[in-house]
């Protein structure tokens, strides 16, 4: 069974590598925001602890940049000096001697004297992250010709490590969380879309073959959609098929049962007549012994098409090749299809080559095929008509065309005329020719494969051509 297939314009691996990369980017730049907006409102300790850092660095090597320039033991321009960089009510700046007395100082500052052992511990605690420890930072100097010390130092007592830690973790449980969430809505439509799929398929599977699934989708799933219409009209059609196979055969069995018990009870009633002989004279019992002939044949000409229909379709066939005359074979069918078609007044023109055609076949199946298709030809041709038999040699092959007017049939019907069991005519108005149960065309393109030939059919406003064509031997 093939499927139609169907261009789509991006598969659907690269939709899902696109959604993981967009979700990636979406989750970070959320994360990123997230963290803006937290620290807008909720400044944390680590950032106020760098930026203290980098304020008090600033602050002594401006200091100390200034104190270099300065000219000569101005006590107003050194205190001054401390006091800028001692401003912003945050930090606290001094100048001290060797001996750690305070000699300026800035305003937030109060101590007179500094231990310069706990001033270089405090910075050396608060380089390394320790908490309780306030960051310090110091450079010597010069004034007055004596060696002094900058010191600036922060009021912040920096947060522990730990607390890093934290905050790394929690960042990255959110941006697993963010990336979840925008995962959900990106593939939200695609799994809808694989869900309506997956329904309609089940609807299809419990027998609901009308159902048809509509999709926009471009990518694999709308090529897996276009598959799973194409199959539900393919199943919807071999149910149909099937349906009617088996309403033919019920139908075959009532006009079986029909056909067979009608001439039966035929011959039973003339054989009843004819074991009274004392009733009946010769001439009746003439007419009597060819009715009973006669619907005999009937009975056997309908058992013959239900024998050798399955034997042609059982696989057990075997062909009993031999070269034929087949030009030979349609003159001598022909004569003895005239009685029956003069009968129905119906007239039967050959076309025949002059030279014999010979063909390589199974001579008593290749009859059966050629008788099928004439007695068809005349059975259902309209009264007076005229039925055409033409023989032509190509090349490669023989082809035989049976012609004749007929009443016109519908495009189902042409679908069906080789269909096992059917019958055009369901009338069954009573024909004088056997009737049969069906099965003549289809055994005739039958025994055409078998030889490994066709059996072509065409119809025009009531004009009917059987096509039949056979290799030529050699």
């Amino acid at each position: 069974m093939r499927f139609p297939k169907r261009p789509f314009s991006v598969t659907l691996r690269v939709k899902l590598m696109l959604t993981f990369y967009g979700c990636f980017l979406l989750s970070a730049a959320s994360l990123g925001l997230l963290q803006l907006a937290y620290q807008n409102f909720w400044p944390n300790d680590s950032d106020n602890y760098d930026s203290i850092r980098r304020t008090v660095n600033e602050r002594l090597d401006k200091l100390d940049k200034d104190w270099s320039s300065l000219n000569g033991p101005d006590e107003e321009a050194a205190a001054s000096l401390v006091e800028r960089a001692g401003s912003g009510g945050k930090l606290r700046a001094y100048v001290t001697d060797e001996s750690g007395r305070v000699l300026f100082r800035s305003s937030e500052a109060s101590e007179s004297k500094l231990s310069l052992h706990d001033l270089l511990m405090s910075a050396k605690q608060a380089n390394h992250r320790q908490p309780g420890a306030a960051y310090t930072a110091v450079l010597p100097a010069q004034y007055r010709d004596q060696a002094v010390y900058l010191i600036v130092s922060s009021k912040l007592v920096p947060q522990p490590d730990k607390g890093y830690e934290i905050g790394e973790m929690f960042n990255f449980f959110l941006f697993i969380v963010l990336f979840v969430l925008f995962f959900y809505v990106l593939t939200w439509r695609k799994m809808r879309e694989i869900r309506y799929i997956n329904r309609r398929l089940n609807d299809i599977a419990h027998g609901e073959l009308s159902v048809r699934l509509t999709t926009k989708s471009r990518d694999e799933l709308g090529l897996v959609a276009a598959n799973i219409n194409s199959m539900a009209e393919q199943l919807a059609r071999q149910q149909e098929k099937e349906r009617r196979l088996e309403k033919s055969k019920m139908d075959l069995i009532t006009n079986v049962s029909h056909d067979l018990r009608t001439p039966l009870t035929s011959v039973i009633g003339y054989l009843n007549l004819l074991m009274n002989p004392v009733q009946t004279n010769a001439a009746e019992r003439e007419r009597y012994l060819t009715g009973a002939y006669n619907k005999a044949n009937q009975l056997k000409k309908l058992i013959d098409d239900l024998f050798e229909y399955t034997r042609l379709t059982g696989g057990e066939v075997k062909l009993d090749w031999r070269e034929i005359d087949i030009r030979h074979v349609l003159e001598q069918l022909v004569s003895e299809f005239e009685p029956i078609a003069e009968q129905r007044q119906i007239a039967i023109e050959c076309r025949l080559p002059q030279a014999p055609l010979v063909v390589l076949a199974d001579a008593e199946k290749l009859v059966r095929a050629l008788d099928n298709l004439l007695m068809n030809a005349v059975k259902y041709s309209v009264a007076p008509g005229r039925v055409t038999v033409t023989l032509s040699a190509y090349p490669k092959r023989a082809v035989i065309e049976f012609e004749n007017e007929g009443r016109p049939i519908t495009k189902v019907q042409e679908e069906l005329l080789f269909e096992r069991f059917y019958k055009a005519d369901e009338s069954r108005t009573g024909d004088q020719l056997p009737d049969g149960a069906g099965l003549g065309l289809s055994i005739a393109r039958n025994i055409a494969e078998l030889h490994g030939g066709c059996l072509a059919f065409r119809h025009d406003q009531g004009r009917f051509v059987f096509r039949l064509e056979l290799p030529l031997n050699g």
